[in-house]
């Protein structure tokens, strides 16, 4: 496992930003491609698309809030985790 987190402490900022950067912009990315083809077809239903568009829209920012909160959690319990069994 120490074999892993190696190239932290030896490689480039750079390449390291890069190498790190990469599958965050990609999960980013499919994120919004996911929201623009789900508003594509909620905006075809035939007589409530407005009104179901409002509804997406309203609610989105309550669940990039919620989301946000659940990584924050996750990686700070990933964190006490790891040191709690180091710890053993």
């Amino acid at each position: 496992m120490d074999k892993d987190k190696e190239f932290l402490g030896t490689e480039k900022i750079g390449k390291l930003l890069f190498r790190l950067a990469v599958p965050t912009v990609i999960a980013q990315i499919v994120n919004m491609l996911y929201n623009i083809v789900d508003r594509i077809y909620i905006g075809h239903i035939p007589g409530e698309g407005s009104a179901a568009l409002t509804g997406v829209g309203v609610c989105m920012p309550i669940i990039m809030i919620i989301s946000a909160f659940a990584a924050l959690v996750s990686a700070g319990g990933a964190e006490s985790l790891d040191k709690s069994r180091q710890g053993r």
